[in-house]
């Protein structure tokens, strides 16, 4: 009997590896539970731009080629798919079909199903340096584009072709509007540009700063406010041919600025957000929340609320600023 129990305790390890291995190749475990969805904004991304358009859409693009939609107001988001990790520095949107976002390495893509698909296609280059900061759309298809190394691009046809409007200059440009019937750029150093033929000729318009201008909008043809680094606001009242600093209640870097209908808003780092009257001269400081110190660089106004993207992504009510 010993040698018999001897021999069954001998041959249990191989038993049991038999055993294993027979389990390992066909036993398959049943999933338990189900996948934990990954959310659409994570923490350290950045959202650097945004546009919105009419029934509640809006898109924001940002770090490794993200895009977000949004259907209904910012109450929900869905991720879009794209062909880049290259970051995306701004988008605008023609319709609710169609829109461009642009950003490093000189990427620009383009949407014409809703943003179902976005497909990348040729722009041009610099030889010095490629990072697309502003992209705005008009109607009828023109776009327009703008960056590092004086770079300056325009489409006619949706975004599907580019062709730039000048050459390499030793200013980076960051945003550029346009209204009646000129197309302003703002840029580092205090550098503004004007031209009235569609980027033919440029004009540069004298500041009184050399620190960088990074946001621009005009209430109307004669009236716009562009504001900039260390908390700078410049305003004009003469259609942009002279620029008056402002006294502000900030020295935070200021990245955006919105005319709204009856007042300015401007956005910019810790959180900082400016409102001035009607004629820019006089501003107060607030927050979207007493302890916000998140940055913003976009900011748009869709019906009854206010979009803001930067280092999160927030939609907030228009009386709540």
């Amino acid at each position: 009997m010993k040698k018999l129990l001897d021999l069954i305790l001998s041959g249990a390890p191989l038993a049991i590896v038999g055993g294993l291995a027979y389990a390992g190749i066909f036993i398959k475990p049943q999933p338990q539970g189900s996948a934990v969805e990954q959310p659409v904004f994570e923490r350290g991304e950045g959202y650097y731009g945004v546009s919105v358009l009419d029934q509640g859409k809006a898109w924001v693009v940002g770090s490794n080629g993200k895009i977000a939609v949004t259907e209904d107001g910012g109450a929900s988001w869905q991720k879009q798919a794209t062909p880049s990790r290259a970051a995306l520095q701004d988008v605008a949107a023609w319709d609710d079909q169609h829109a461009v976002a642009v950003g490093n390495d000189g990427i620009v893509l383009i949407t014409v199903d809703a943003g179902r698909s976005w497909q990348s296609v040729d722009a041009p280059k610099s030889e010095v340096a490629n990072k697309l900061l502003r992209v705005k759309a008009l109607p009828g298809g023109t776009a327009w584009a703008v960056g590092e190394a004086g770079m300056v691009m325009r489409s006619t046809d949706f975004g599907r072709s580019w062709t730039r409007v000048g050459g390499d200059e030793d200013v980076g440009w960051n945003d550029i509007v346009a209204t009646g019937g000129r197309i302003w750029l703002v840029g580092e150093f205090g550098n503004v540009k004007v031209s009235g033929d569609d980027g033919v000729s440029w004009r540069a318009i004298e500041t009184p700063v050399e620190t960088s201008l990074m946001g621009l909008a005009f209430k109307d043809a004669e009236n716009g406010v562009t504001v900039g680094l260390g908390g700078v606001v410049l305003t004009t009242r003469d259609g942009g041919q002279s620029w008056e600093q402002q006294q502000t209640p900030s020295s935070e870097h200021l990245f955006s600025v919105l005319w709204e209908g009856s007042r300015w808003i401007a956005a910019g780092a810790s959180g900082v957000i400016l409102v001035g009257g009607d004629e820019g001269r006089r501003w107060k400081e607030t927050r979207l929340s007493e302890l916000d110190r998140n940055w913003y660089t976009g900011l748009a106004r869709q019906g009854d609320k206010y979009f803001f993207s930067g280092s999160q992504v927030a939609v907030v009510g228009a009386t709540a600023l």
